[in-house]
C-alpha cells in the first residue's frame, strides 16, 4: 500500500483521473504497489492551488481527522509506504509544519521500518510534487522533526540515505 499526501484535491474522482493522478498511479506501479490512497494537506476540491489562499477554509472540518487516521494505519503497517509531495504550496498557512506534527505523533510506533519519503525537494525544501518529475526519480528517505516549532524550516534527523524498491515494494538502504 502506498500513501501519497499532496497539497490539495483537483476534480480527479472515481470516473475521471486528472496529470497528477495518473502520474501517481504511475509511479504507484513501477514501484510495485497494488493500492493508491491520495490524502492532501487541504481539502479544498480546486485544479488551481493558487485558489486555496481566496478560500474561507481550505482545510477542511474533517481533514485533519482523516489524515490522523491515515497515519495511524501506516505507523502500524509495516508493508505500507507513504510519500510526501505536496510542493512549495504546502508552507501555506504553515500547514505542512501541522501535518508533519500529525506524523511526528505516530511515526515513532514505526520502530525500525522505513520513514516518510520524498522525490526530491524544491529550493525552498518543501516535498517534490510528482506531475513534473522523471519516471527514474530516486525516492529518499525524510524523517522530519518539527516538535511544533512555527515557522521553523524543515530538518531531517537521517543522513538522508537512498531507499531503492524492490519488488513488492520493500524497501532497502542503498
Amino acid at each position: 500500500m502506498l500513501l501519497f499526501v499532496g497539497l490539495n484535491p483537483s476534480r480527479a474522482d472515481g470516473l475521471r483521473d486528472d496529470p497528477t493522478l495518473r502520474r501517481l498511479q504511475g509511479f504507484s506501479h513501477q514501484w510495485g504497489y497494488h493500492h493508491l490512497v491520495v490524502l492532501n494537506l487541504f481539502a479544498r476540491i480546486s485544479p488551481s492551488p493558487s485558489l486555496l489562499c481566496r478560500c474561507a477554509e481550505p482545510i477542511g472540518t474533517e481533514n485533519d481527522l482523516i489524515l490522523r487516521s491515515w497515519f495511524q494505519q501506516w505507523a502500524q503497517q509495516p508493508t505500507w509506504d507513504l510519500w510526501l509531495g505536496w510542493g512549495v504550496g504546502g508552507g501555506f498557512r504553515q500547514r505542512d509544519e501541522a501535518v508533519l506534527n500529525m506524523l511526528n505523533n505516530v511515526s515513532d510506533q514505526r520502530g525500525g521500518l522505513p520513514p516518510p519519503f520524498v522525490t526530491g525537494l524544491t529550493k525552498a525544501g518543501y516535498p517534490r510534487h510528482p506531475l513534473y518529475l522523471p519516471s527514474d526519480v530516486t525516492r529518499v528517505a525524510w524523517a522530519v522533526r518539527f516538535l511544533d516549532e512555527p515557522h521553523s524550516a524543515p530538518v531531517s534527523d537521517l543522513p538522508s540515505p537512498v531507499w531503492r524498491a524492490e519488488r513488492s515494494g520493500a524497501f532497502h538502504v542503498t
